[in-house]
């Protein structure tokens, strides 16, 4: 690379050998034809990932390699490295875009809003240039970062329930980190072949074969916790052994699993609006029950994340002592009655919403609505016939029928709906995969795609 890149001489280091010996493994296992799309910044990370990948292309004609770099527009130098970037995809013989956050940048929260806007970008650039895969950089070094960050939030909020206790590290399966491919907006699967891989070895390979990268400014600002994070680990390399991750990615897969089977088993779902889960299933295993009710939940009632700690006792609690009665949590009303415990939304702040000509929208973050009428539609809560949830009892069937989307001044047959899973939809790690297509045939909707490796 040129500048504003580090020049750095060529040289010899053994420790070169793991980054090549993690590509050409990931490579091997790839299903193929593929095109992959590399996520590069230009940092020691994803260049070392863009150069051994391109190094390894020769010899596999059924793979080809595309690059992007997202400049966030938050640096004034950044610019001039997605610039730099390019000139080196350019020796490299790879295609490259440059794609730019616009658009007023948040007060508070960057780093998730930059996260958010990154991905974005790259599924559009994936879509755009028929990608069968987007690749990541993430090492060791991030994934270790990244448990420690999810260890000090869950001590800290075990230590809020249980009066100060504190978390072991090595209970949760919330430590089972990054997973080494996540579905990204249910169409590109990211994928992480670096994750065993650290960043000291990608380096001693850029200098091996005279690639320097970009520091980063920010990756010093103490003001983000993942700074902060990587300064105390630097004084602490064995804060957290890479059995605990492998351990809790382990646990995290089986218990995905195990909620995927006890809903097969126990849960329906009638037109993806009410569930009814059969009481004996309540009686099973707690921890693969409140997994399973969570994510049920979650899906139920549109959003991206599973209850809280709080919301999952009380639930349980619910659960567990076994009476007839009702509660609401995470905008989901739970009741149990002697022929069933049934789940759906609560009808309360349910949207209004327009869905322009030929487009699509999300409704309540529970359907996607496809516009196919030649002018816009309204999508209003509520639908007349509560006779449609016919094994519901009538109480609830006519609390389903309150929050149903419907389309107002009769369009219907233009208008398609198909279930949303906020939980799932956007970022679906691989250990999820089974319990996330559990809940989406009981939703009526397909399985998600398979990863490619």
């Amino acid at each position: 690379m040129t500048p504003p890149l580090h020049a750095l001489p060529a040289g010899h280091s053994d420790r070169s050998l793991p980054l090549m010996s993690a590509l050409s493994d990931f490579l091997h296992n790839l299903q193929t034809p593929a095109h992959l799309l590399v996520a590069i910044s230009g940092g020691s990370d994803s260049t070392g990932l863009l150069v051994g990948l391109a190094s390894l292309m020769s010899s596999l004609p059924e793979i080809r390699l595309s690059a992007a770099t997202i400049d966030h527009a938050l640096r004034p130098e950044a610019a001039d490295e997605a610039q730099a970037v390019a000139r080196l995809c350019a020796e490299l013989g790879i295609s490259h875009v440059t794609r730019r956050w616009e658009g007023e940048k948040p007060a508070t929260g960057i780093s998730a809003a930059a996260r958010e806007a990154r991905y974005s970008l790259l599924s559009a650039i994936a879509a755009e240039i028929g990608a069968t895969a987007i690749v990541t950089g993430h090492t060791v070094d991030d994934q270790v970062e990244t448990v420690v960050m999810r260890a000090g939030r869950l001590a800290a909020s075990d230590a809020d329930d249980r009066g100060g206790s504190g978390l072991p590290i090595s209970s949760s399966t919330g430590l089972s980190g990054m997973a080494p491919a996540t579905l990204l907006d249910a169409r590109h699967w990211v994928l992480r072949p670096l994750l065993h891989t650290s960043r000291a070895d990608i380096r001693a390979y850029l200098i091996d074969v005279g690639i320097g990268w970009i520091d980063d400014p920010s990756n010093l600002d103490p003001h983000y916790e993942r700074v902060r994070t990587r300064q105390a680990l630097a004084s602490d390399v064995s804060a957290i052994d890479a059995g605990v991750i492998s351990a809790a990615a382990q646990a995290r897969a089986r218990l995905a699993q195990q909620a995927a089977d006890w809903l097969a088993a126990h849960a329906t779902v009638e037109h993806a609006i009410i569930a009814r889960i059969d009481p004996a299933g309540l009686a099973e295993n707690p921890a693969t029950t409140r997994h399973a009710l969570c994510a049920l939940a979650a899906v139920l009632g549109g959003r991206p994340h599973m209850l809280s700690r709080e919301n999952a006792g009380r639930l349980m609690t619910f659960v567990e002592s076994g009476t007839h009665g009702r509660m609401t949590a995470g905008r989901v009303v739970f009741d149990r009655r002697r022929d069933g415990f049934y789940m759906l939304r609560e009808n309360r702040n349910l949207p209004q919403l327009i869905v322009k000509a030929d487009r699509a929208a999300i409704w309540d973050e529970r359907f996607l609505v496809a516009n196919h009428a030649g002018h816009p539609v309204e999508i209003l809560p509520g639908i007349a016939d509560a006779e449609v949830f016919e094994t519901v009892p009538p109480g609830l069937a006519r609390l389903a029928a309150r929050v149903s989307p419907h389309v107002a001044d009769g369009h219907d047959a233009e208008v398609v709906m198909m279930p949303r899973l906020a939980l799932f939809d956007r970022f679906l790690p691989v250990f999820d995969l089974p319990l996330a297509n559990r809940i989406a045939v009981l939703m009526g909707n397909n399985t998600y795609l398979l990863p490619p490796v």
